[in-house]
């Protein structure tokens, strides 16, 4: 008996066969993806909860400005520093601090605050460059653009 005339007396057993094989071959591939999306998902997440997150926010105080350094992060940021881009372009400004930080810590969801005297026709934002360590990462930065009230 040849390959052909086995096909055709038996071919309503061999689809059935070949399609119960296609399922489970789709089953093994659509569940390695699956354990790999699912480990890909758990591992973003530990990574995120390593993470401190560096927020900014100004406040007015009389004639002062304070602005608000803010971890909004669920990690510790440590070895923090500021930068003010541009200090010396800055007009109308009196910076209590010339340079601001370095902190050693800043808890998660803790702040620290600087504060900013204003003169008249002070400038509307302040550009800052933060860099800070955490568990994460060494040396993150960021670059907010903050507007005095």
């Amino acid at each position: 008996m040849n390959w052909i005339e086995f096909i055709k007396t038996n071919w309503q057993y061999i689809v059935p066969v070949i399609g119960f094989l296609g399922a489970v071959f789709m089953y093994v591939a659509h569940d390695r993806k699956l354990k790999n999306l699912q480990i890909k998902q758990l591992k973003e997440e530990q990574d995120k909860k390593k993470q401190a997150d560096i927020k900014c926010n100004a406040y007015r105080s009389k004639s002062n400005s304070i602005v608000k350094i803010v971890n909004a992060g669920p990690a510790d940021a440590s070895n923090v520093r500021v930068e003010i881009l541009d200090q010396d372009k800055l007009e109308g400004l009196i910076f209590f601090h010339g340079k601001w930080g370095p902190y050693d810590l800043i808890n998660a969801a803790n702040s620290v605050e600087e504060r900013i005297a204003l003169c008249e026709g002070h400038d509307e934002f302040i550009k800052l460059k933060i860099v800070w360590d955490d568990d994460f990462s060494k040396n993150r930065e960021t670059i907010l653009n903050v507007q005095l009230s």
